[in-house]
Order: structure tokens, then sequence, then C-alpha cells
């Protein structure tokens, strides 16, 4: 073996900037396998590494340390790491060489045998010879990676070497300009503040690192190595609050920042000024204490962005968690103002300014004042004390003597602040027990809700102060925690002619359900459910007991079963009016279609089953027919909340669940002729079982092949629309579950079955159910179906019509037939690949179409198609679909005619380029066009989509684009604020107002 060829061959790959991966490979191989040593190779380099030219014995490094770098530590000799160690120390001082030497070190620095004196061989060598600022980005990379490595590996040397380590870190680190050198830098300097005593040399370090602050940068977008700014902030912030020794130096400059015009570097240095109360001495803090509360308080009132009201807020817990004093304070006399010695405590400089505006005429900026005592409060229970205690009085004084509506809520605004305060730190201020009976005064526990809107302000502010007596600990009694619940509860459910004092109860009982679950349990459900079954109850009153008992099921894990149980129970004892069956079931579905999809959905479901479908199941199968007029909704609410929970269940238990189901509907369901089986109607919970199974639950029936055939046979002989749709639910689903091979031949036996049957409008359902199930999972039999519906459109069929709008059903969403939740197959790209496949199909077929019905037929089957694609496959060829949704806009109406529009709106947004030469001519007119009220094809669903639309154009296209339809849009959305429905009249003046301020300088 001749190393000196392959040591050469190396040295030219390198100057000609060859892949020299082979060569390195074979030294590398060569040294694991003995044929040579660590030390013939350096021989070997030794006339590269010793050359007066800078260039070879930069060759020379570079050989060394690609080897080093990818040799396995069993190669290197433990006696060969110290030696190669002292020898790149020595090679430091050459700078040519540093970029790879330090690589070298790096690589040797994982070995165990890098003992602690190759570390302070290193270190000293790095700090001494190394003018780490001078080299590229690499280099200085390298080498602050080096320094953190060692810091990790060897943290006693680094602790031993003391204040060398930190001036010579200090000396690397002076000016560098790179965020990901930086980045580095930034986060070794808590672990040197934590090895070393910096005291002696914090203003050294301090100075280089400060320098950096507030830091800002731009990442490279598309770039591997790019950090994120909040990243490096974050650790720019750990460096400068990582040790008490920075304190002195840092406090004045960080609250002088806080004062800054740039929204960004105030909350900067308010959330290190917040990081730093963690390490920094409580001196550092209270002489600059007078200045940063001005400024936290002027942030605050003046409220310009509310991240930077957070971030000042935040700041004010945190320093008054340090600054002040934690021994208790004497509570001053019940009722008396105290007095606000200058020297008594660092809470004056908050309690001055909000005792100076709860005792003005008028109380201004309440809720500022309230915020800023809320922080100071529950920064500890001791200040607790010291804000309850001052403010209290002054607050129940003043309710007690007037009587003027706005004053009284800002009152209570800050009083529940202050409580608020003591439920955050889990415990009451000392001075709320003596003043008790003020608190119940003020709030009134047992007082309903007036009806008067004007009044509606200060009883939501009253509510919450209810609920904040509720969750103090230990603050009420039982019968008192009682009657506050039930008045929330009546505030939540009685008519009120603000719905916000409707909204706010429930969302307070949603608040307490999480924290008190136990009193919700046992208070407000009985009286919701009482209020829920009382006679000639108000149908305003209904949904908002069904709103609320919804909002808490949802909200607390604890009483969701209790609520649902509740809930099924008056419907299947007749305890409930048939006329709130619907929504009762509606409101029982959503509750469980939410916890299903939840990530314990597995674990709860099972119970939910048992103790909530079941019974609903039992309920209607004994009853099917309720006497209700709409006994279908009613049945189809129940299947949907059956099969939420059913897909949830096992295998096994799905199973056992089947087998009876099949006794009782199977035979109806294959009989075409038993429509007037009461039956009949319950059969959309059939559908329901079947379709939710997983792929692997086998159903109860010995020739699946031979069943589903027999279910098209009946569905395209049955007059029953119910007993149809459902035979094709469980078709699709069961189809669209099976194995591919299976698969085929269960469509191959439906189809069969269907011929032999009279053809009719069922005969086309049933294809698009059969392409619903196989397109989904990529079976071109799928597409087979696709194009014998199209072949019916393009070749005017009398059932044409039908065949176009039934597309919805191949793409668009089902409660329970194919649906992701009921695991169904969806495969990667069907989507995609119908899209490229059929959309083709229908703009060749409307370009090449003269009859006015086949063109508006493929319209309905475009808009059908387009609507449920994934934004980034629409984009795809859009050019060709936008004027045929053009025409779609001009010739459907209502949901079709919407979805137009929305899919115009979407390339509006994405790609407004495509569609500039059409804006102004043809887009907008028909814009226009669709905001009419009177016509029926412009429902309030296309006005609010119209709306949507209009309202974005400005945002998208330049003045000279527009300008000339500016004075037509404006005229048309002047009608539309006169819109007969509120929701359109809201929209109509968001787009005015754009459109009105468009162009203007």
């Amino acid at each position: 073996m001749d190393i000196q060829r392959l040591v050469d061959a190396y040295i030219i790959g390198l100057g000609d900037n060859a892949d020299n991966s082979s060569l390195r490979q074979t030294l590398i191989n060569h040294i694991v396998k003995g044929d040579m040593s660590l030390l013939e190779l350096v021989q070997a380099l030794g006339s590269y590494l010793a050359s007066e030219e800078a260039g070879r014995r930069s060759k020379g490094a570079h050989v060394l340390s690609d080897v080093l770098t990818e040799l396995p530590e069993s190669a290197i000799p433990a006696q060969a790491t110290t030696r190669l160690v002292q020898f790149f120390c020595a090679r430091l001082s050459d700078a040519t060489c540093v970029p790879h030497v330090l690589a070298s070190i790096s690589a040797l620095q994982r070995l165990s045998s890098f003992t602690d004196q190759c570390s302070v061989d290193v270190l000293r060598a790095l700090f001494k010879e190394v003018h780490v600022q001078s080299f590229q980005h690499s280099t200085r990379s390298t080498a602050y990676k080096l320094l953190d490595q060692i810091i990790q590996s060897h943290p006693q040397v680094a602790k031993m070497m003391g204040d060398d380590t930190v001036l010579g870190f200090a000396q690397m680190l002076d000016g560098e300009k790179d965020p990901r050198s930086l980045m580095i830098a930034f986060q070794i300097i808590p672990k040197l503040a934590k090895l070393v005593d910096i005291k002696n040399n914090a203003d050294d370090i301090f100075d280089v690192v400060f320098c950096y602050f507030p830091i800002t940068f731009k990442n490279r977008e598309g770039d591997p190595s790019s950090i994120s700014p909040e990243l490096l902030k974050s650790s720019l912030r750990a460096a400068i609050t990582c040790s008490a020794h920075f304190g002195e130096m840092a406090i004045k400059p960080l609250v002088e920042k806080t004062t800054a015009t740039s929204q960004s570097v105030k909350i900067d240095a308010y959330e290190t000024l917040t990081a730093a109360t963690q390490t920094y001495s409580p001196e550092v803090f209270a002489s600059e204490m007078e200045v940063l509360i001005e400024q936290i308080r002027e942030d605050v009132v003046m409220a310009s962005d509310e991240k930077v009201v957070n971030a000042a807020l935040d700041t004010l817990e945190a320093v008054y968690s340090v600054v002040s004093p934690a021994a208790p304070l004497t509570s001053s006399a019940a009722g008396q103002t105290p007095e606000i010695d200058e020297t008594t405590t660092s809470l004056d400089y908050v309690l001055k300014d909000a005792i100076f505006q709860l005792t003005a005429e008028e109380v201004k900026n309440s809720d500022q004042v309230g915020k800023l005592l809320l922080a100071a409060a529950r920064s500890s229970a001791y200040n607790c004390n010291v804000v309850s205690d001052a403010v209290l009085p002054i607050v129940v004084e003043r309710l007690g003597s007037t009587e003027v509506l706005t004053l009284r809520r800002e009152l209570m605004d800050v009083l529940n602040y202050v409580l608020s305060a003591s439920c955050d730190i889990s415990r009451k201020a000392e001075c709320l027990e003596a003043d008790k009976d003020n608190l119940l005064n003020i709030y009134r526990l047992d007082a309903s809700v007036p009806l008067d809107k004007e009044y509606s302000f200060l009883h939501i502010t009253r509510l919450k102060g209810i609920t904040l007596l509720i969750l103090m600990p230990q603050f009420l009694d039982k019968n008192e925690t009682s009657l506050a619940l039930q008045t929330i509860s009546r505030a939540a459910i009685e008519r009120n002619e603000d719905e916000n004092v409707n909204k706010e109860a429930t969302h307070l009982l949603v608040q307490l359900s999480q924290s008190n679950p136990d009193q919700v349990q046992t208070t407000v459900l009985p009286m919701f459910f009482t209020a829920l079954c009382e006679d000639m109850v108000a149908v305003h009153k209904i949904a908002s007991l069904l709103n609320a008992l919804g909002a808490i099921g949802v909200a607390a894990s604890k009483v969701l079963l209790p609520i649902l149980d509740g809930l099924a129970s008056v419907i299947t004892t007749g305890s409930l009016a048939l006329s709130h069956y619907v929504p009762t079931l509606t409101t029982i579905r959503k509750m469980i279609e939410t916890t299903a999809a939840t990530t314990n959905g597995d674990t709860v479901c099972p119970e939910l089953m048992t103790k909530v479908v079941a019974p609903l199941l039992s309920w209607i199968s004994e009853s099917p027919d309720t006497g209700h007029q709409n006994q279908h909704s009613i049945v189809v609410e129940i299947a949907k909340a059956t099969a939420a929970v059913f897909s949830k269940l096992d295998t096994e238990t799905q199973g056992q669940y089947l087998k009876p189901v099949f006794d009782r509907y199977s035979a109806i369901a294959l009989d075409p002729d038993n429509t007037s089986d009461p039956l009949c109607q319950l059969l959309p919970l059939y559908s329901a079982l079947v379709c939710a199974c997983t792929p692997q639950t086998k159903l109860p029936v010995e020739d699946l092949s031979r069943y589903l055939g027999g279910l098209a046979s009946a569905a395209l002989k049955t007059t029953s629309a119910v007993h149809r749709d459902v035979s094709f639910e469980i078709i699709a689903a069961t189809i669209n579950k099976a194995n591919a091979g299976t698969r085929g031949e269960l469509t191959k036996s439906v189809l069969e079955c269907a011929d032999k049957v009279e053809s009719g409008v069922a005969h086309i359902l049933l294809r698009h159910w059969l392409a619903r199930a196989l397109v989904n999972c990529n079976d071109k039999a799928g597409y087979e179906c696709v194009r014998w519906l199209l072949g019916q459109i393009t070749q005017g069929s009398m059932y044409s019509t039908e065949a176009a709008e039934g597309f919805n059903i191949i793409l668009g969403n089902h409660d329970w037939s194919v649906t992701p939740a009921t695991h169904g197959v969806f495969k990667l790209l069907s989507k995609q690949r119908f899209y490229a496949t059929v959309v083709p199909e229908i703009t060749s077929s409307f370009k090449s179409a003269s009859d006015d019905k086949i063109k508006a037929n493929l319209l309905v089957v475009l808009t059908h198609s387009v609507q449920h694609m994934p934004k980034s496959v629409l984009m795809s060829g859009i050019e060709d679909v936008v004027p045929l949704l053009l025409s779609a806009i001009r010739l459907t109406s209502g949901s079709l005619k919407a979805a137009s529009i929305r899919t115009i709106t979407m390339v509006v947004l994405e790609t407004p380029d495509t569609l500039m030469s059409k804006v102004s001519s043809s887009i907008i007119p028909l814009l226009i066009g669709s905001l009419t009220y009177s016509d029926a094809a412009n429902t309030v669903q296309v006005r609010q989509a119209t709306l949507d639309a209009l309202s974005l154009v400005p945002e998208k296209y330049a003045y000279s684009v527009i300008h000339g339809a500016r004075r037509d849009v404006l005229r048309a959305l002047v009608k539309a604020r006169d819109d007969r429905k509120r929701l359109v009249r809201a929209d109509a003046v968001k787009a005015y107002n754009k459109w009105l301020n468009f162009g203007d300088i």
C-alpha cells in the first residue's frame, strides 16, 4: 500500500475541487483495518503540513480533518489523542490551518480519551492564538461549538479556568454579527454563568452581550440553516438575565427600552424584565421602580396594542412578586380609606393612581385601572391583601352612594378585577371576609336580571362578580353558592332584550363547570332539566337551555355524561314536549360528535353507547311512530349520534350490536313492498350502524354479494325514498371498505341486479353512490360510473338533471356513509385524480354542446366538482375552468351559485393575476347582479358570498385596474345596505367602506 500516493491524490483532488469521498473512505478503511496508523498518515502529510506555502499547509490540515471527522472512535488509540491535541493546539497559531484544525479538534473532543488536560490545552490555545472574528462564519461557528462542547462535556475545566474562560469567550464574541453564530454564543453564556463566578468580569461579558439588545433580523426563506427571530430573541434574553451580576448594568437600559416607539422593542424589553425577576436582586428593580411603573401604566392606559399591554402587565406582576415584602399587612379599618405613606410599600406607585381614579367624580379608564390592580394583587398573597384592603372600602362606599348606572358598572369592573386576584392565587384576601356582607349586598345573589336592555351591561358585570365569589375559596357557604348558581343559570336561559346577557351567563356557567363540576351538577343541571320539561315552555327558552347544556357538556368532561343521560331520559320517559324532540336530539348529537372526535373518544364512546345511544335506539324502536311531524328528522338525529359513537367501538363490540340489528331490519331492507311498515322509517338507524363498522367487522350475512344485490334490487323497486337512500348508503360503504379483489365482485353483483330492474331515476342515484364508493379509493370502476353519468347528461337523457345534481353525492359530505369518521377508505390523491380526469371532460363537453339544458347541467356538475376540491388542486389549470364558473354564476342559483362565487373568490385570493383581464369587465358586473335580493336565485347564501368577493377585490387589484367599476359597485352596495337580512347588511357596510376608501390618498 502506498500511503503517500493516496495522500498526494487527495491533495490534488482538493485543488481541483473533485469528489474525494472514495479516497477518504480508502484512507479510513486502511486505518480501521490496521494497515496504517494515524501517525503514519501525519508523517505522509508532513511535507504539506510543514510547507512554507500557506495553501499546501491548509490542504494538509484539510486531509487530516476529513479523515478524523469520519474515523470511528475505536480506530483512534487513546495515547494518540493527547499527541494529536498537542499537535493541533500548536497549529492554531497558523491562521491558514485554523478552519481545519478546529474541525479536527471537534472530532477528537467526542472521544472518551479526550481528557480534562486536553480541554485546558485547547481552550488556552483557542483564546490565545485564534482571533475568531477574522475568520468566515463557518470557522467562527465551529469555534463557538467547540467551546460549547467542552463546557458541556468537561464543565470542571471551564470552572477551573474561571476568569480566563470568561474573558476568552468575551474576546471571541466581540464583534460577531452572524445570527447563527450569535445563537450558539448566547446559549453558552447561561452555562458559563452557572459554572463560573463571573462577578469580576461581569461588565466585560455584559458589554459584548447587551449591545445586541434588542435584536432583530429577517430569516431567509428556504434556507435550512436559517434560525427563527423568536428563538434568537429568547436566547439573547436568557443570556442577559442569566446572572444577578448583570442586574445593576441591565435594569436601567431595559427600562429605557420600554419607552421605545417600536412595539416589538417594547414587548422584548418587557419580556426581558419579566425574565430578569427570576435572577436579579430586588434592590436592582427598586431603584427604577417608579419610572418602570409609570411607563407600564402609560402603555396599559393607551392600550395601543394588546400584546404590549399583556407584556407590560406580566412585567408588573413579576416585578411586584420580587420587590414587595412578604410580611402581613395590618388591614385598614373596614369602610375607611387607607392612608398611603410615602415610604410604606412599592405598591403605592399603582395604588395612589388607582385611589385617585376611584375617588374622582367620574371614574376614567376603569378597565385599565382594574388590570393594573389585578397584576399587582396576584403577584403574591401579601400584595393581594394590600390591594384589596386599599380598594375595597372605596368601591363599597361609592357603590352605596350612587345610582348612576355607568359609574356603578365602572366601579364593579374594578372590584371584579380585585376579586379575580383572590381567585388566581387560590386564597381570598383577609379583608374580604370582613366585607362579605357588603359584597353580597353589591352583587345581590338572589336578584334576577332585568329585561331592560339599558341595565344589561351592568348586570353582565354583576354576573361576573357573582362567579368570582363562587370561585373564591371558602367564601360562600353551600346555600349561598346554590343561590348564586341559580341566578347565573336564570340569566343564561331567561329571555332578555340583550342576548349578550344570555351568552355571558352561559360562558360563566362553562367556566364554573370546569372548576366546580360537582356544584354545577347538583344545582344547575336539575334546574335546567326541570325547565326543559315545563308545560308551554317558550321556544327561545328551550334554545337557551340546550345551548347552555351543550356548551357546559363539551367544556367539562365530568358533567358530560350526566347531561347526555339527562337529555336522553327526558326524551325516553316522555317528559319532553313533542315539539322539542328535534332540537334536544340535535344537542345530544353535537355533544356526542364533539366528544367522539377528541383524543379520548375511544375511551368515552363505549359508555356513551351503553348509557345514551342504546336507550335512544330502544325508545325509537319500541315506538317507531312518535306522532311528530318531523319524525324523519328525529330518526336521522339519532342515527347521526349512533354513527359517531358506533364508529369508535372495537370490532368485537360492533359485531355484538350488529346481530340483533340485522335480525330486526334486514328483512325490511330487502323487501321493496314493506313501505307501510313503521320500521321502514327507522332504516336510517340500520344504515348508520352498518356504515360505521370498521373494515374488519364482518356483517352477519352468509353471502355478502347476494345481500348487496338484494339491497340494490329492493332500492330500485321501492317507492320509499328513505328505503332507497338507506340501501345505497349501505352498498357504497360496504364496497368502499372491501379489499380490491372483493370490491370488483361486489360492484359487478350490484350492477347485474340493477340491470334486471326497469330503468328509472334510482338507477342514476345508484351510479352516484357507486362512484362515491369507488372514486374515493381510486378504483377505475368508479370512473366508469362517472362517464356513464356524463353520458346521460350529454345525450340529453330524461334523467339528465338528476344525473347532474347527484354529482354532489360523489365528492360531497355525508352524515355516515363513506366518510373518514366512519372508516371510509380514501386513497391519497383521489380528488386530484378526479379533477384531472373529469373536469377536462366537462370542459370539452361544454364547448361542444349546443343545447342550453345540457350546458346548464354540465355547469352544475362542474360546480359540484370544484367546490369539494382542495385549494392546491383547484389552482392547477384554473384558467380553463374560470369561464365555466362565470357561466355558472349566470345560469345557476342558490347553493350552486354561491359555490361558484366562492370559487372565484378563492382564485382572486390566491392568483389574482389570472382574472386581471376579466375582473372589471365580467366578474364585477356578475357580482353586482348577484346582490339583488328580489331575484329568487340570489339567496342569502349567494349575497353573502358576493359581498365577500367584492370586499376582497380592492385588496388584490390596483386602482387603475378596477376604477371604472367603482361607481357601479358603490351604488349596488348602497342598496345592499338596506337588504332584508341583518347579516347581509353588515357585510355590505364592510364592503362599502372598502370601496369608498379605495383609491383615496
